[in-house]
């Protein structure tokens, strides 16, 4: 059990008794010692590998950028998010929506911020207080909800442009989505290469955005190519929810998948476009690319290719090489490289 939970458990016996929302719990067995004191106990979460845990265990559990707003309980235990905006927008919504009688507890580790967390809880609570502090954790308890104003999820979005006209994207982002209000220079250099490219050497036919954060990749190809058959994929709901926003912007349509990595992914696809992400959280975790290079091959056409940026130091050459035959570096600048994988190895 994650030391977060470890935490709760510990002060268990100052929760009510009745109903609960653990909102963006770690995957953990938290929820089944909560509820049998908590019977009607349900979990939201932004991140769709979370979600995906929770259902397969049983828990009652929902996938999305905010909870049901209509059905929020007197009791909310808050995992603290990593960036302050996100946590802002978070308490902003839960304040907006409680009761007035409502509790919020807001749990973390010292090394994701738990220390600095009190600020933007007294701006929408009006009475906060630390509980406990346990195994580089600390739980805070919040009252008297007082937001200074109405929610709306359209006062967290950032709008900025991408390129320029004729050539111009209309971005969107919300807090926590990948490079939120910024293009991130991985991802720039990627954009410089697919520029340079015609032919058989530029994305066509059914293309997989993996990873797809506000939608940046997917959307330059819609622009260039609007015939494209395009699927955003991403395992989180703010980064999904912002590239629906920027499509929606620019007049333009693709799917919209939530996935732990592949797992959602049922359609061959002709090519895949990313900048694969190598953290969860705050921990670094080569996992996501290892099983996103094994599971490529079953998921792209015999033709099929990978085209991606990363961090000049990650050995993903040597781990593609082990799922194709062909593996080549495009450009290489400052920190990052791109590199483009084709010919998918049968497997044996």
């Amino acid at each position: 059990m994650e030391r977060t939970s470890q935490l709760i458990v510990r002060n268990a016996a100052q929760l009510h008794a009745g109903d609960l929302l653990l909102l963006n719990p770690p995957p953990d067995h938290l929820f089944q010692q909560l509820a049998a004191t908590h019977p009607g106990l349900r979990i939201s979460s932004q991140d769709f590998a979370d979600y995906r845990w929770f259902i397969q265990q049983g828990a009652s559990a929902a996938f999305g950028v905010v909870p049901d707003a209509a059905s929020l309980p007197p009791q909310v235990i808050l995992f603290l998010p990593r960036e302050k905006e996100r946590l802002e927008l978070l308490l902003h919504f839960l304040a907006a929506g409680m009761p007035a009688s409502g509790s919020l507890w807001l749990v973390g580790e010292n090394q994701s911020g738990i220390k600095s967390a009190g600020g933007p809880l007294r701006k929408f609570f009006a009475l906060t207080a630390k509980v406990d502090s346990a195994r580089h954790c600390a739980l805070l308890r919040a009252t008297q909800a007082s937001p200074p104003a109405p929610f709306s999820l359209d006062d967290y979005q950032q709008k900025w442009l991408l390129g320029s006209p004729p050539a111009e994207l209309r971005m969107v982002s919300l807090p926590g989505a990948f490079a939120h209000g910024r293009l991130d220079r991985g991802t720039a250099l990627l954009l410089e290469v697919l520029a340079q490219q015609q032919g058989h050497d530029y994305p066509r036919g059914r293309v997989l955005d993996f990873a797809c954060g506000i939608g940046v990749i997917g959307l330059s190809l819609l622009l260039r190519d609007p015939a494209l058959d395009l699927t955003l994929l991403d395992n989180s709901a703010l980064a999904l929810e912002s590239a629906r926003r920027s499509l929606q912007a620019n007049g333009l349509q693709a799917n919209l998948l939530p996935s732990d990595g592949l797992a959602e992914v049922t359609e061959p696809f002709d090519w895949m476009v990313s900048n694969p992400p190598f953290h969860r959280g705050v921990a670094t975790n080569y996992d996501i690319a290892r099983d996103f290079f094994a599971r490529a091959r079953s998921v792209l056409t015999r033709q099929g290719k990978i085209l991606l940026v990363c961090n000049r130091h990650l050995p993903y050459e040597s781990w593609l090489a082990d799922h194709f035959t062909a593996v080549e570096t495009l450009a290489s600048r400052n920190d990052f490289k791109v590199l483009r994988a084709s010919r998918p190895k049968q497997k044996s």
